[in-house]
């Protein structure tokens, strides 16, 4: 099966990030899919593709992570790979926080290779084709998150089942932080 280990968001930070992504919607600057609101997450680490037995083990490693509650915020928006080239739009997540528990989460498994710099971000769309580059871009930018903060209390180990309509999620455990 195929997993990943997330902040999952609080329902009125999901719910704010997707009205204002919804706005966006409305103004069909480029063909691709929106994050159901529901799927919006930060990924702390993607673990592929893991059979039963081993998902039992990767459990019983996050029982054992001790990480302190934080606070973090939503930050500004962006676009992988960038201005010109857009295939993702992204909401930052800030925390000083999220690089260390991350750094302690891929600290859990070695074997896992990282394949990139870990980006704190949440996907909003994926992009296939841009109709109005620079009022994409305008628009994305404009979309600005004041005081929309919160404490980040858990994180979440997820199965992610790939469907035609697009992904479902199943969180297959929750680890709380302490205080």
């Amino acid at each position: 099966m195929r997993v990943f280990i997330a902040i999952d968001l609080p329902e009125h930070v999901k719910a704010k990030i997707f009205h204002e992504f919804e706005n966006l919607r409305t103004k069909n600057l480029f063909n691709g899919k929106f994050v159901e609101k529901d799927n919006l997450h930060l990924t702390l680490k993607f673990l592929g593709e893991i059979n039963e037995e081993k998902i039992e083990e990767i459990k019983s490693k996050l029982k054992e992570l001790k990480f302190e509650k934080f606070d973090c915020e939503i930050g500004k928006t962006g676009f992988f790979h960038d201005k010109n080239h857009i295939k993702v739009i992204w909401v930052e997540l800030v925390s000083e926080k999220i690089k260390e528990l991350q750094q302690q989460i891929d600290r859990l498994f070695p074997e896992i290779l990282v394949d990139k710099e870990f980006s704190f971000h949440i996907t909003t769309a994926r992009v296939k084709f841009v109709e109005y580059r620079e009022n994409l871009v305008k628009e994305v930018e404009k979309i600005h998150f004041k005081n929309l903060d919160f404490e980040v209390d858990e994180f979440v180990l997820i199965k992610s089942e790939l469907m035609r309509q697009g992904p479902v999620y199943k969180i297959l455990q929750k680890c709380s932080l302490v205080k």
